[in-house]
């Protein structure tokens, strides 16, 4: 069983990433801030994290990207960055994240399909 870690702080979104890759074979766990992302990855250990940049609480995903990439736990785990923020590509990519997405310019499947390459899985 593959598991994936969402760090998103809109719920809506939450729920339609989760019925587009939830699986028998991956289960989704879900955290709203970069601080609780970042205590569950440490937790838990997940195969994938999909990460917002834009998060509430004080730390942002360039932060917790930055805290993830740092750590020996949790340095080796991918990170796909998932956000409507266009500008921000190549800044990501450099500080180690495996992909990055806008949200509004990518369909479901586009985002699924990337997320079972990152898993080394086939798309469904």
């Amino acid at each position: 069983m593959k598991t994936i870690l969402i760090i998103e702080d809109d719920a809506q979104t939450v729920d339609l990433y989760r019925q587009t890759l939830e699986s028998p074979d991956i289960s989704i766990i879900h955290a709203g801030t970069a601080v609780d992302g970042f205590n569950i990855l440490s937790k838990n250990k997940p195969d994938l994290v999909i990460l917002d940049i834009m998060l509430p609480g004080g730390s942002n995903g360039f932060d917790l990207l930055e805290q993830i990439k740092r750590e020996e736990d949790t340095k080796s785990v991918p990170v796909l960055v998932l956000t409507n923020l266009d500008s921000e590509k190549n800044t990501t990519l450099a500080m180690g994240a495996a992909d990055y997405i806008v949200k509004t310019q990518t369909s479901l499947q586009e985002i699924k399909d990337k997320v079972f390459k990152l898993l080394g899985k086939s798309s469904q």
